[in-house]
């Protein structure tokens, strides 16, 4: 009996065989993007039309929340690409862990009321080595998916293991009532809980170097991360110490290392300038080119910052910025003017946004980013 000979790709004009060496993590990324761009237009299109009166606030809720869903799933294969690249550039900061953790909470308060749930969480004091930036990402990340999976109140617990003495944080939820199954203890997986969300989530910690463990039964699941690189309570170090490279040892010593900054700019050049004068800060930096792209880069997760060409003023910035603002109200934003030598620092009051000019950025970006991630990072 003969076998059918392979399928082949169809073969190029000049007889070749067509490849495509692209990564996968590329594909993934450019998939999001272009899943993305068109419900931000959906997205924007509901408000107009909200706006001008011409829907219903009851018949857009669905709408919305159907949109935002989808973007939400587009941007997480973003993420995924960004998390499985290979390119992301780490900081080790000290963290106390508790208190990041308590800030989280607050933020996703009101939306857990909303879904009828609540967060009871018991918090022990833990510092931890980590970048800042993806711990906040991570913990994000984890009351979002809990938030979306539990029918009952989440359980938040930090402690620390007796050995190796690391901090260990649990997360505990019923994602389904325990009176509806027969076994509510028994060992069952729970695949419904495998979404987008939970993959950000252990690629997350799986770049930081974090152990994930998630054990799931009839009724309940419970997740917890292993911080291995834990500041001991008695003062004495770091448990588990690891050299870091010298690369990472020069980064840390850097004024704002760690901190997180993306930039709205659509021009090239201009970015390559904003990169020069701020590269000796170690911040992480990141670009979009348009606000919808800077929209859909918040939804994954909030960077410390955000400066913004002042050409993209306008009204689609005043709604980014209005959403960042309803749950981090601190939050602050820097504006490049096209000219000048300016450096105006907010002040909370009348002037909200700080400004800099464009023609001493290397001088006054730096001095902006300093004052305003001061105040912000308690330093």
């Amino acid at each position: 009996m003969e076998l059918p000979e392979p399928a082949r790709l169809p073969a190029t004009p000049s007889g070749s065989v067509r490849t495509d060496d692209t990564p996968w993590p590329k594909v993934l990324g450019e998939a999001g993007a272009e899943v993305a761009g068109p419900l931000t237009r959906v997205a924007a299109r509901l408000e107009a039309l909200l706006q001008a009166g011409r829907l219903e606030s009851h018949d857009a809720a669905p709408l919305r929340e159907a949109v935002e869903e989808a973007r939400a799933a587009a941007m997480a294969t973003q993420q995924l690409a960004r998390l499985t690249g290979g390119r992301l550039r780490q900081s080790h900061e000290r963290v106390e862990l508790a208190a990041l953790m308590s800030e989280v909470l607050q933020q996703h308060a009101g939306v857990l009321t909303a879904r009828g749930l609540n967060a009871r969480a018991q918090l022990k004091a833990a510092e931890v080595l980590v970048d800042p930036s993806l711990l906040f990402g991570l913990l994000h990340t984890l009351l979002d998916w809990a938030g979306r999976g539990a029918c009952a109140p989440i359980q938040l617990t930090l402690d620390h293991q007796a050995w190796p003495p690391h901090a260990l944080l649990t997360c505990r939820f019923n994602h389904t009532p325990p009176d509806r199954v027969p076994d509510p203890a028994a060992p069952f997986p729970a695949p419904a809980l495998d979404t987008l969300r939970w993959r950000v989530l252990q690629q997350t910690a799986r770049a930081m170097g974090l152990r994930l463990d998630r054990q799931d039964t009839a009724s309940q699941t419970l997740v917890s991360i292993e911080f291995p690189r834990t500041v001991n309570a008695m003062g004495e170090g770091v448990s588990a110490p690891e050299p870091e490279p010298p690369a990472q040892q020069a980064t840390s010593t850097r004024p704002l290392a760690g901190a997180s900054l993306l930039v709205i700019e659509p021009r090239r050049d201009r970015r390559t300038q904003v990169r020069e004068a701020v590269q000796h800060l170690g911040l992480i930096l990141d670009f979009a080119g348009s606000v919808e792209e800077a929209r859909d880069f918040c939804h994954g997760g909030l960077p410390h910052t955000i400066a913004y060409a002042a050409l993209v003023r306008g009204l689609r910035l005043d709604i980014l910025r209005s959403e960042i603002l309803a749950s981090v109200p601190d939050f602050p934003f820097i504006e490049i003017e096209e000219q000048g030598t300016v450096l105006e620092i907010s002040d909370g009051a009348g002037r909200p946004i700080a400004k800099v000019g464009r023609d001493a950025l290397a001088r006054t970006l730096p001095a902006a980013l300093v004052h305003e991630l001061g105040k912000r990072l308690g330093s």
